[in-house]
């Protein structure tokens, strides 16, 4: 009697239950009709993708490159159609996504600008600062510029003041 119940219990561990295979076969079936309507369309694909580069190139446009229907020797994006007049196309141009850092390089580009700013102003201010020593360095020696007897050169002197009277 065990022997008899231990195989029955093996059969029923490999059997499956009527609405398990009913369920599991629709599943198959359906998984098999969704591969082939998937194969169909690409076969329909493939079919009307040649048929529209056959048409394309027997009026004279390059198929094959995307968006570009031009005619092979068209460079303005213009089309002839009898000749006499010309029809320009309207090339949709693409938005640009936004740079989710553009503030930050904006910012950042500001920052560099007045960086190089101040050090411009602060080298041009170095060198008129050098420009006025040696300037004065200059004048004081042809003040300090003496006569054989040692008294001051007048000439010198005079030219002096006459600068610090135009400046004003």
């Amino acid at each position: 009697k065990t022997s008899t119940v231990t195989r029955k219990n093996e059969r029923s561990k490999h059997s499956i239950s009527l609405e398990n295979f009913g369920q599991r076969k629709g599943q198959v079936r359906a998984l098999a009709e969704f591969r082939n309507r998937k194969q169909r369309k690409r076969i329909e694909t493939a079919k009307a993708l040649r048929k529209y580069k056959k048409t394309m190139k027997s009026e004279g446009f390059d198929a094959g490159r995307g968006a570009s229907r031009r005619r092979v020797g068209d460079r303005e994006g213009t089309r002839e159609s009898d000749g006499s007049e010309e029809i320009e196309k309207a090339v949709p141009a693409r938005r640009q996504k936004t740079n989710p850092f553009q503030k930050s390089i904006d910012k950042a580009k500001l920052k560099k600008e007045t960086a190089e700013n101040m050090i411009k102003i602060r080298e041009d201010n170095q060198k008129e600062k050098q420009r006025k020593l040696r300037e004065r360095k200059q004048q004081s020696k042809l003040l300090a510029r003496r006569t054989k007897r040692g008294q001051p050169i007048m000439k010198h002197a005079v030219g002096n003041i006459l600068r610090k009277l135009e400046k004003k």
